[in-house]
């Protein structure tokens, strides 16, 4: 009986019914018509299953090219409803199939208008809040796939190729998976996605979900409750991890360009995502090598409102110069050509509060950092409101602001810090008070207009420094050379002579420091200097006087002039460099007298 089951059976098969319920199935499923233009075959042994090539499913709406084409599709058919004339089909292989989906004018896909049957059922479930029939699909295997996201008009907007993946979904009411792998933008990867309530999850309404995608550009992985409507939800833990943020920018071509090529980026920690804004918590963060933790938040708070971030970061580690880059393209104060933001800065509204256990900035090494960075608009504010270095503290700031008549502008200053140590970590030259004391220094430059250079530097200096060293301005070696007719080099290499104050205070315009009432004091004598210092290459053009103290300068009150009378003061014309000074005495008329 089985062999003659087994002979008689490929004989009681139609293909034409086949053929006629693979259509109608196709056409039910996607809520059109389903066209197979190739030959349909049958098999039997060893499990009954159909062939069918170059099937066409027409889009749901006006659209004349079709939804989903596939060049070859094979499904098993239910052996029982196969000899009844009513076959029932699953578990399908699609080979080389092509689907595209219609992008709604606010960049959001209607599922449930393009899937058909499904989506009837979705629909009528929630309004019902019934079960939906046990109907399913089985598995879907797909080789060489392409999707392609487009518009009404038929404009692509993203194109998805070599899927090789696989569905699973045995039951509209069951757990829904989906792996694959595939090529976007150049870029080859591989996606994870289940979810545990599909009718929760297409319909706008939380469901259990995983997410996972790898790929050399960027590794992503998140667990928690999240739907697949409008608007967006989230809450669970997240995982992110790319080696280079710019170049992952560039992969999916955002206009959001950092100001440098960032490299490694990292972080982890609970997530959540609801009313437009994605709130991390106790979040672990490390970028390019810097490791931190804290709360970090992105929202959008209407259509078309740039993004906005804030937070509050606290790391171990942090590279000032590299955290600042990400904004703007660092200015260069002294130099051609004005500082500009990057298009993350003129793009993203931020407010962040950093803190560091140690930080770097160039040479300079810091301690207990406490800073913010505040982006808007045109405008963008760096301060470091207090930091440990070199055994005191300083403060400082950067704001630029890229509007008309915009300018940029540095603020740096210090108390009691060691300034030889920080002579020493930055290369300053040795003709420099080195010692212990205070420091406040304001630069500022045009941002906007033509190409600039020094000479639209301004600001002021203004330093204080008590028991120190100023090699080559030392009082015996300036008023022991009084009587010499010629140049005489002022040695910044030997040790120097110990001051007791050194106090040093200019201005800064057009690119020019103008020294004023700059007095260093030294147990037997003063030094005053006055002059200008051309910033950009340090030469000298100052005025030295030289004299020995009075006898009521050593008084406690300091109100006694420090340099004796006119007869005993030497005066010296100092040129060169603050690397390489020069003096010679010159001759002025004395007080009093006629020239």
């Amino acid at each position: 009986m089985a062999g003659a089951v087994a002979l008689t059976l490929p004989w009681l098969v139609s293909t034409d019914i086949v053929r006629s319920s693979i259509e109608r199935e196709l056409g039910n499923f996607f809520g059109t018509r389903a066209e197979l233009g190739g030959q349909t075959e049958v098999r039997i042994f060893p499990r009954p299953r159909t062939t069918l090539r170059d099937v066409a499913i027409a889009a749901p709406d006006e659209r004349t090219s079709p939804i989903l084409s596939i060049e070859s599709m094979e499904a098993d058919i239910g052996l029982v409803g196969l000899v009844l004339g009513r076959p029932e089909f699953s578990n399908f292989k699609l080979v080389r199939p092509h689907l595209r989906l219609l992008i709604g004018q606010d960049g959001s896909i209607d599922w449930m208008a393009q899937s058909g049957r499904v989506g009837r059922l979705f629909r009528r479930a929630a309004a019902t809040e019934a079960q939906m029939s046990g109907d399913g699909l089985g598995s879907v295997v797909t080789e060489k796939g392409r999707i392609t996201f487009e518009t009404g008009d038929g404009a692509v907007i993203e194109d998805v190729t070599a899927v090789d993946g696989q569905l699973n979904w045995p039951r509209l009411e069951a757990t829904l998976s989906f792996s694959a792998d595939a090529i976007w933008r150049g870029t080859a990867g591989r996606l994870s996605f289940d979810t545990q309530s599909p009718r929760a999850f297409f319909l706008n309404m939380p469901s259990e979900t995983g997410l996972t995608v790898q790929s050399d550009a960027a590794t992503l992985d998140f667990e928690g409750m999240a739907n697949a409507g409008g608007p967006l939800f989230a809450d669970g833990a997240i995982s992110f991890a790319t080696p280079s943020l710019q170049t992952l920018m560039t992969i999916l071509g955002t206009d959001l360009t950092p100001g440098r090529a960032l490299g490694e980026v990292a972080l982890s920690g609970p997530v959540r995502l609801a009313q437009r804004r994605m709130r991390f918590e106790g979040l672990d963060i490390t970028v390019d090598g810097n490791s931190g933790s804290g709360v970090l938040e992105i929202g959008i708070s209407a259509e078309g409102a740039e993004p906005a971030v804030t937070g509050t970061l606290d790391f171990a580690t942090l590279d000032i110069a590299a955290f600042l880059s990400a904004f703007i393209d660092l200015p260069q104060l002294v130099g051609e050509g004005p500082p500009s933001m990057a298009d993350v800065a003129t793009q993203i509204s931020t407010d962040l509060r950093v803190s560091a256990a140690a930080a770097s900035f160039g040479d300079l090494s810091l301690e207990n950092l406490a800073a913010t960075a505040q982006v808007s608009d045109e405008v963008a504010i760096f301060d470091i409101g207090d930091a440990r270095a070199y055994g005191g503290h300083v403060q400082a700031r950067l704001a630029l602001s890229f509007a008309e008549g915009g300018r940029a502008e540095v603020i740096l200053s210090g108390q009691d810090v060691d300034t030889a140590a920080i002579g020493e970590a930055f290369a300053l030259p040795r003709a420099l008070p080195r010692g212990r004391g205070n420091f406040a220094i304001t630069m500022h430059a045009p941002t906007t207009g033509p190409s600039r250079d020094s000479r639209a530097l301004g600001g002021m200096v203004s330093v204080e420094v008590r028991d120190g060293i100023m090699p080559g301005f030392g009082f015996g070696q300036l008023y022991g050379q009084r009587d010499i007719v010629r140049y005489f080099s002022l040695d910044t290499d030997v040790g120097g002579e110990t001051f007791s104050s050194a106090r040093i205070y200019g201005d800064i315009a057009e690119g020019l420091l103008t020294l004023k009432d700059t007095r260093i004091t030294y147990p037997d004598g003063e030094v005053r200097l006055e002059g200008i210092v051309t910033l950009g290459t340090g030469s000298l053009a100052l005025t030295a006087m030289a004299g020995p103290l009075t006898d009521d300068a050593t008084a406690d009150d300091g109100t006694a002039d420090l340099l004796t009378q006119e007869p005993d003061l030497a005066r010296f014309f100092v040129g060169g460099s603050w690397d390489r000074p020069f003096a010679t005495p010159v001759l002025l008329p004395a007080s009093g007298r006629d020239g």
